[in-house]
């Protein structure tokens, strides 16, 4: 904390009144900031192929300028909207936005009308900036293979053995049976519609008030993704029905509407909503994650394999 508050005061000239910790995740740390200036909150994030940290403040002001509801960064003394913290690590210091966000599969009604039509203002107004990194490509479908897939998950269950994670050996059970469904299945990536985007567009990154998005956060992993498959994670990752992995098509239709009120899908698109999505939770050995991740990164990675098996597992009883 000492360390924080020199930096703070040092590159942003703050009078740091408290600072408390906010959250610990996979891309970074986050801290909350209260001042005679204002609240803030001061975020320290790894850099690596998936988080791009440097490229969050300008990303964030290029869409607040655009009418969009994200966070606004503050640039410090020397006018960089980037500190670095140490070796490994930069920083950046935002407005604090206040609201709550909603857990897992809890967001009401009125979000779940909101969030599409948003997400399809931010890809239509990132259409206007510079090409970010690839995220869901060509090198995704080359590498991330279902017989890629099949070894790492045999190689997770052994290890799984090894440790005693008997509680994991069924999920990974399930994930070997779905990689003989989804055996076959190609897509092609000319008829997909890519765009710049958030990256990690879930209901954990958005802030609201009382009936209304304030603001989306953490853009750190901000990439160019297919279109569709940020829509239908955004809608299993938020809707009530799908908690148990299920999908009501009748919710699923009107959220997918939602969004093509602001941008525009092929048929192609369309036909491939759901089977993108399932083909990539299916090919990402999130257990291999868990089963080496530090400590503190645990909780989050399980919790993320565990909810996309959940998914399979309906899937494969279609």
């Amino acid at each position: 904390m000492e360390k924080l508050r020199r930096i703070l005061t040092k590159e942003y000239g703050l009078d740091v009144q408290e600072v408390r910790r906010m959250s610990a995740g996979v891309g970074g740390e986050t801290y909350g900031v209260q001042t005679p200036q204002g609240k803030f909150v001061y975020k320290i994030a790894d850099a690596n192929e998936m988080n791009h940290p440097e490229t969050e403040p300008e990303i964030c002001n290029y869409l607040f300028e655009k009418g969009l509801p994200v966070s606004r960064f503050i640039k410090n003394k020397a006018g960089s909207l980037v500190t670095p913290y140490d070796d490994k690590r930069v920083s950046h210091l935002q407005n604090y936005v206040e609201g709550k966000t909603f857990l897992a599969n809890s967001a009401p009604e009125w979000f779940m009308r909101q969030s599409p039509v948003l997400l399809g203002k931010i890809h239509t107004a990132l259409g206007g900036y510079k090409k970010l990194p690839m995220g869901i490509g060509p090198d995704f479908f080359k590498y991330m293979t279902p017989e890629r897939a099949r070894e790492s998950y045999l190689h997770s269950y052994k290890e799984a053995q090894r440790r005693g994670e008997e509680g994991i050996l069924e999920d990974l059970e399930v994930r070997l049976r779905f990689q003989e469904k989804i055996a076959d299945w190609k897509f092609d990536l000319e008829k997909l519609t890519y765009s710049n985007s958030h990256g990690d567009y879930t209901v954990n990154q958005i802030i609201c008030g009382k009936e209304k998005i304030n603001a989306v956060i953490d853009w750190t992993s901000a990439c160019v993704h297919p279109v569709i498959w940020e829509i239908t994670r955004s809608f299993f990752s938020a809707e009530h029905s799908c908690a148990e992995g299920e999908i009501n098509e009748a919710q699923f239709r009107d959220y997918v509407e939602g969004y093509c009120s602001e941008a525009m899908l092929t048929k192609y698109d369309k036909d491939n909503l759901l089977r993108l999505y399932c083909y990539q939770i299916g090919v990402c050995d999130y257990y291999a994650q868990y089963l080496s991740a530090d400590e503190d990164k645990k909780d989050e990675y399980l919790s993320q394999a565990k909810f996309a098996t959940k998914v399979m597992r309906n899937q494969l009883m279609v």
